[in-house]
């Protein structure tokens, strides 16, 4: 019997930030948690707040790496890892999956000064790749195995 992959349909929400500008924000379950997400095609790995780590995946442990990282108009010299015990995008589950953690309140400060509602965390190309996505824009859908 061939098992057929499962997709999981997830609705996007685009903003636009500025004419011509935009982000495409979503919501996903980190460790049982809904949080709302950036969706960004050039970040190379997902990303989480290191705030929201702290106290939320208060048993999560992370490394500190000392590797330059940018994210959204800034660089951030030290960043850590760790593993998250589950990534929930709609249906699609990832277990023990390996993100990078910063400090978003930079970009969190920029989105508010816009009028929107914070990130706890960027979804890169990591995830995309590994559950080859679609994002369909007209739709407003990210569709995901």
């Amino acid at each position: 019997m061939i098992k057929k992959a499962v997709k999981s349909i997830i609705p996007l929400e685009i903003v636009t930030l500025q004419e011509g500008s935009y982000h495409v924000f979503l919501k996903v379950k980190v460790n049982k948690r809904m949080i709302r997400v950036l969706l960004d095609t050039g970040a190379s790995k997902t990303v989480l707040d290191q705030n929201f780590v702290k106290e939320k995946c208060s048993a999560q442990k992370m490394e500190t790496i000392d590797q330059s990282t940018s994210s959204l108009h800034s660089t951030v010299s030290e960043s850590s890892i760790t593993f998250i015990n589950e990534i929930q995008i709609g249906t699609s589950k990832l277990k023990h999956y390996l993100v990078a953690v910063i400090d978003l309140s930079h970009v969190n400060q920029t989105y508010e000064g816009v009028g929107q509602k914070p990130i706890y965390g960027i979804i890169g190309s990591d995830i995309l790749m590994e559950r080859k996505a679609i994002i369909d824009y007209h739709k407003k859908q990210l569709i995901i195995k």
